[in-house]
């Protein structure tokens, strides 16, 4: 039979455990650039990102064209 006392004790005991496995899950969130957790600094830099590949590609097929 358990008591008050052993439930009490398992709790602190795995509390660490719990806790780290609950921040290692928000910062996986954070890293795959989870939409609401994503700063102004990252949507911004995100944004220059995408325009640097689409100028990039223009360039690639523009040159592509002029080798054929």
């Amino acid at each position: 039979m358990i008591g008050g006392h052993d439930v009490m004790g398992i709790f602190i005991n795995w509390f660490p455990m719990l806790l780290l496995i609950g921040v290692w899950i928000v910062f996986l969130r954070r890293m795959q650039g989870g939409g609401r957790y994503m700063t102004q600094y990252q949507k911004d830099y995100m944004a220059a990102a995408e325009r640097q590949t689409q100028i990039l590609e223009r360039i690639a097929v523009a040159l592509e064209k002029q080798a054929h």
